[in-house]
């Protein structure tokens, strides 16, 4: 487990209590001063998270080859050792690729598909997996390091569940393993590098340019129900959204930004397709690197 951890981290809480963790806890701080616990591994890569963490597989690449579920948190998440416990387990028992805790329903949010579900679902199958808390089999993160480098602070999750011709049933949220994210979306912006006017959609659209593609919303077309039966129903599973109506007195965003987008998850669960298909991550990223090349030859 990595965290890209400032002052302010919520971390030291993830191995707090009784018990063994099942997981080694890397420490990548973004600032100077950050604790550590006794067990933790800890390194220091000031500046963007992104950059951060492309910075640190360069720089230890045993990383993927050492572990076989690497999870990358961000530092304002709330939760438990008990539950990512719980959380590696899923991902291992269930054979995922990339999945993420759902999230409370007092968290704030970006996409209301990531909102715990209530208690019909051990997991929901989706299209898309955001750079929140995501977790990786280390075959998939192989793959997707190759959008770290390209200089993108947002977007690029969007793609890294569109690198592989065998995507169906393998990205999940899993609503049995709930944490909080307690500050705004955007609140570390400036330590990102955005300018402090920029909306991160502008560098959203640039990466969806690039690679020649479209996101068309934030898909759950599958679940695991709480028997173990796989719920294939697109139909009921946008009805089940409708509960997130009850969160309405828990949220933290203002009733037209909740309202907005629960009502846009329901409608992507029953209107929007899955769109999964496999995007030319190598043909973009040897067009990047290619300049490069030319222009160290010009210089010698």
């Amino acid at each position: 487990m990595i965290v890209r951890a400032g002052r302010s981290s919520l971390h030291a809480g993830w191995t707090d209590g009784a018990g063994d963790a099942d997981f080694d806890l890397l420490v990548a701080a973004y600032e100077a001063g950050v604790s550590h616990g006794q067990n933790d591994f800890s390194v220091f890569l000031p500046g963007r998270k992104i950059a951060g963490y492309h910075a640190l597989f360069q720089r230890y690449p045993e990383i993927v080859t050492r572990y076989d579920l690497i999870a990358l948190i961000d530092d304002d998440i709330e939760t438990t050792k008990l539950d990512l416990n719980r959380l590696f387990a899923i991902g291992r028992r269930y054979k995922l690729d990339l999945f993420q805790p759902a999230l409370s329903w007092n968290s704030y949010f970006s996409y209301a598909a990531t909102l715990v579900s209530g208690d019909r679902y051990l997991l929901r199958y989706t299209n898309t997996v955001e750079m929140m808390c995501p977790v990786f089999s280390a075959k998939c993160l192989q793959t997707a390091m190759k959008l770290f480098g390209l200089g993108y602070e947002t977007g690029i999750d969007l793609l890294w569940t569109r690198l592989t011709d065998m995507p169906w049933l393998r990205y999940a949220i899993v609503d049995d393993v709930v944490v909080r994210h307690t500050r705004p979306v955007g609140t570390t912006k400036s330590l990102q590098g955005f300018a402090a006017n920029e909306r991160y959609d502008v560098q959203v659209d640039a990466v969806l340019k690039r690679f020649g593609t479209a996101f068309r919303g934030f898909v759950t077309y599958a679940a695991v129900d709480r028997r173990g039966q796989l719920v294939q129903s697109r139909f009921l599973i946008g009805l089940n959204s409708l509960s997130l109506w009850r969160a309405l007195f828990r949220t933290p965003l203002n009733w037209t930004q909740f309202m907005r987008r629960s009502t846009d998850y329901t409608r992507h669960c029953w209107l929007r397709p899955v769109n999964l298909q496999r995007i030319d991550v190598d043909g973009v990223v040897k067009s990047v690197r290619q300049p490069q090349r030319v222009g160290r030859r010009l210089m010698q």
